[in-house]
């Protein structure tokens, strides 16, 4: 618009007009090879004059495709492609005076990269190439009968989202092992000889009276059993140690009497419970051993072991009579029966010469059925039956002390217990002294315990015979381990937490998924090396997802192993013999036992197993039971290895990775070994790990989206190993959390960048160019104006996604390269990453920048919120069978703040908690309990929020 009047506004279109003039003048004036027509000049003459174009008709529609219709087909195909793609990319090569066009399509596509014929012209070579495109991919049938792209109503790979098919919250109904098969398949005939288990204190001070160790007695050898943590008094522990020794004893049918006999007295006196003598129906004996045991490493078995005079002495004697004429001192330090009542058990202290029966109860006694006298505190029989019975009025007070109705010593104390009074006064003349000495009897009391982790053990070693695989003890169990509903809920308040089970699954779990992922990125890599990383990507979910763990596991019935219940007094006994008199006496038949475990959690166990089969071998650094348990795990083809040289027995070597290299290529290997040490035998493999996918190839090379897929899960297993072992303590959801810095794309940009990797990158965009160089200028200038600082790399922007491929496609082509050597990987980490991460606290708030982690800190910490959760749910097609996507909603007390939608769980959680950011911003902590009814106090633990990775 020009405005009328004024001059100005009349000279500056004067002035264009004059340039305008001079420009066509000086173009007219070039001659005619100088001229620029543009790609499409002309080109309609082009097309009819070239006689060697090819069309396409479709036979069963009459579609006809034509080097002018195939940039119209191909664009549209492009764009139908999920997760928004870019745009095809042309790559124009210049040959003989003549030109050839590669299409490179986005990584998600089925056709990567197509070549086309070579022209005279830019504009045909470029539709010569569209057209070779689309006819691969209508012999692939992604393109239907009239060239549409059949995407839109054909399914990707099958269960491409296969982790979404698993619910969270579904949950099924399961038997369990209550008892390991070894005691029934032992049993049902006298034993000719025993094999012995001592159990031992390894601090038996702790126990606050004297004891002396008991013996096991097994129809077979036991293994080596790990330590048991014992929670003997208030704030007192001591490790209960299991000795196994070497061979067995014979065991004459007089001697197997008196062990039978012991044992029944002890199950009697000690535990209120009395068995049918049945030696054939035995599971296992006990014995006391001698007072001095002493275990040295190849221990055998010995006759000598036993303490016989006690043996016999109970099996000759039912009970230590009392009468008037006893000393004092024969009553001290005995162990007291209330014949009455089962729960009443007494250690006796010694004599109290300044009471008499009929005095009333003192003060600090323990409370019991009657309070009137001492002796009637000491009688627990009922009203009625109390007024035919007599008793001596003479007899003495015995101080005791009552024993505390407790047999899970897995656990610590409950409050309640610490509370308890345990001092008693009691009468000699109602109570039963037992046979058993109080040192064998103080001993006695750890058995429940100690038989109940004993028997987890064998289940879970069991769980390692069903599946072919060795693993330590310790994690085998720790593996299979469900202490509460919801242990796979990182950070969520326990439900239904059964205590006193040792570790639980979700620490292996943690490594167990991470080996997983990279044990079969490398099996995938290995047996179909021309594949995309699309599909790789496809292959790898349909191993490792959820839904197919699952599959496997209730295959080979693994549910039958996972220990969902804690110490129960009614399962510790031995099964096999008949209960007479006791709690449970009047049942009749085999009990079943079920347990409800959810979908996700058998998964969750097949992954922690695989991580217990790691660290069972990896101390030096052998991971062939581990590469055995995904096999055994994921049950399908695309990983049928069974130990980790397997690996590259698979790997055929490209024809492009032996051809002879080129003097550049040659060149990159020396600049590299002289920056890493590392000398590569194959130049053109290391080049394929510096060529962006603009380029598709590089004079035959490969891009390096195959080596990334594979140096991604080698460099994410190091990470992992780095901080698992350098953080026992932590919980997953920590590692997690903190994991993210070591693989995030700007921490592994900027290690590029310090490196020197970036600058060897291949690529065809000038604006890819420029990015990197702008970067790389940022992250240096952060660098040096750091002052040492180790985090530095987190205070500039985000970084081009090509940078931090490069970090991980290097790991893979030195991983293939080295023949599958695992320390390449893991000393490029210690050389190049532990660095930044030997203190991992100054990242607690880059991890906080995570939507969910962030969300869980705002409510649980800013705004003392603990009633609320971040839950996911699948929505279904219209027909009902397959996921359409996944709808996450944040819940506070009741109320849904803030909701998310995404194709996968993970992704629907993390937008919802997003959502919910911001719209709690800025909300005061007194206008949050109003608004939402919180009135949490603020100390409980957090709830559910997922696994932020």
């Amino acid at each position: 618009m020009v405005e009328e009047g004024n001059l100005f506004h009349m000279q500056a279109v004067r002035d264009v007009r004059k340039g305008e003039d001079v420009l066509r003048l000086f173009c007219e004036a070039l001659p005619a090879d100088r001229l620029l027509q543009g790609h499409d000049a002309n080109l309609e003459d082009a097309l009819i004059k070239e006689k060697l174009l090819r069309t396409f008709l479709d036979p069963s529609s009459g579609a006809k495709l034509t080097y002018a219709s195939s940039l119209v087909v191909l664009s549209h195909f492009v764009s139908c492609l999920p997760e928004n793609p870019l745009p095809p990319n042309f790559v124009m090569r210049a040959e003989h005076g003549q030109y050839t066009c590669e299409v490179v399509l986005p990584a998600n596509s089925p056709v990567h990269a197509v070549t086309g014929r070579p022209y005279s012209k830019k504009s045909i070579a470029k539709r010569s190439a569209a057209f070779e495109a689309c006819l691969r991919l209508r012999e692939g049938g992604h393109l239907d009968e009239n060239f549409l792209p059949t995407h839109h109503h054909k399914h990707l790979p099958a269960m491409r989202n296969a982790h979404l098919a698993m619910s969270l919250h579904k949950s099924s109904s399961y038997d369990m092992k209550v008892k390991p098969k070894i005691w029934e398949e032992s049993r049902g005939s006298l034993p000719a000889s025993l094999y012995m288990t001592v159990f031992t204190l390894q601090d038996p001070d702790q126990l606050g009276r004297e004891s002396q160790p008991i013996v096991l007695l097994t129809r077979t050898q036991m293994p080596d059993f790990p330590p048991v943590l014992l929670h003997l008094q208030i704030d007192k522990t001591s490790q209960l140690i299991l000795h196994t020794l070497n061979g067995s004893v014979p065991i004459p049918r007089e001697t197997l009497s008196r062990l039978n006999a012991f044992t029944l007295r002890v199950y009697k006196d000690v535990f209120n419970k009395k068995f049918e003598v049945n030696e054939a129906a035995m599971s296992y004996w006990f014995a006391p051993a001698i007072k001095h045991f002493q275990y040295t490493p190849g221990k055998r078995c010995s006759h000598d072991l036993i303490d016989w005079a006690i043996v016999n002495y109970v099996f000759e004697n039912e009970a230590w009579e009392w009468n008037i004429d006893r000393s004092n001192e024969e009553v001290q330090d005995r162990y007291l029966v209330d014949r009455w009542d089962g729960s009443r058990r007494f250690w006796s202290i010694k004599v109290r010469p300044d009471l008499r029966p009929q005095d009333p109860v003192p003060a600090d006694a323990a409370p019991a059925k009657y309070m009137n006298t001492i002796l009637d505190y000491t009688v627990s029989l009922f009203a009625k039956s109390r007024k035919n019975v007599v008793w001596l009025p003479d007899q003495p007070v015995i101080y005791a002390h009552r024993i505390l109705h407790r047999l899970n010593w897995l656990d610590d104390f409950a409050e309640k217990d610490k509370r308890v009074k345990t001092n008693a006064y009691v009468c000699p003349e109602p109570l039963l002294f037992s046979v058993l000495p109080a040192s064998v009897a103080a001993m006695a009391y750890i058995i429940p315990s100690a038989i109940s982790r004993v028997e987890s053990y064998l289940i879970s070693l069991e769980t390692c015979d069903l599946l072919g695989l060795s693993i330590h003890l310790d994690l085998a169990l720790e593996a299979i381990t469900k202490d509460s509903d919801n242990t796979s809920e990182h950070r969520e308040e326990q439900i239904h937490l059964q205590r006193g089970m040792g570790k639980n699954y979700e620490r292996l779990e943690f490594i167990g998924d991470c080996f997983l992922k990279m044990a079969t990125s490398i099996s995938v890599f290995c047996i179909k090396p021309h594949e995309n990383e699309f599909e790789y990507h496809v292959r790898r979910m349909l191993l490792v997802c959820n839904q197919n763990l699952f599959n496997v596991a209730i295959k080979r019935k693994l549910y039958e192993y996972v220990r969902s219940v804690g110490f129960s007094r009614r399962t510790w006994y031995p099964e096999g013999i008949k209960l007479l008199e006791g709690k449970g006496s009047t049942k009749t038949g085999a009990e079943v036992h079920k347990h409800q475990l959810g979908d996700k959690t058998v998964a969750d166990v097949c992954e922690a197993l695989i991580g217990a089969a790691l660290l069972s071998h990896n101390s030096n650094g052998n991971m062939d039971m581990a590469v055995k348990a995904v096999t055994v795990m994921v049950g399908c083809p695309d990983h049928d290895v069974l130990e980790w040289a397997d690996y590259y027995k698979l790997y055929k070597l490209p024809p492009y990775q032996v051809a002879e290299a080129s003097a550049v290529q040659r060149n990159l290997a020396m600049q590299i070994e002289n920056k890493f040490g590392y000398s590569f035998k194959y130049p053109r493999l290391l080049m394929s790990a510096f060529v962006h996918p603009s380029l598709a190839s590089f004079g035959g090379i490969p891009c390096y989206q195959r080596l990334e897929f594979l140096g991604d899960s080698l460099l994410d297993m190091a990470c992992v190993n780095f901080i698992f072992h350098r953080h026992p303590d932590r919980d997953p959801q920590w590692l997690t959390e903190h994991k993210m810095a070591l693989v995030s794309n700007k921490f592994l940009a900027a290690l590029s960048v310090k490196l020197g990797l970036h600058k060897h990158i291949r690529f065809s965009s000038p604006a890819i160019e420029a990015q990197n160089r702008e970067y790389a200028q940022e992250i240096e200038e952060a660098e040096r104006e750091s002052n040492g600082a180790r985090d530095y790399w987190t205070t500039t922007k985000n970084p081009p996604k090509c940078l931090s491929d490069v970090v991980e496609s290097y790991l893979g082509a030195i991983f293939v390269d080295s023949e599958f050597d695992y320390s390449q990987i893991e000393r490029f980490f210690d050389n190049h990453i532990r660095w930044f991460f030997e203190d991992l606290s100054i990242y607690d708030t880059f991890a906080n920048h995570h939507p969910v982690t962030h969300l869980n800190n705002l409510l649980n910490l800013s705004l003392g919120c603990s009633s609320y959760r971040i839950m996911s749910s699948a929505v279904l097609n219209a027909m009902g069978d397959t996921i359409k996507h996944q709808v996450a909603a944040v819940i506070v007390h009741g109320h849904v703040i803030a909701s998310g939608q995404a194709t996968s769980s993970k992704t629907a959680k993390v937008r919802a908690a997003a959502n919910a950011l911001e719209k709690l911003r800025g909300t005061a902590p007194y206008e949050f309990r109003r608004k939402y009814g919180c009135a949490c106090t603020g100390d409980e633990a957090a709830v559910e929020v997922g696994t932020a990775v």
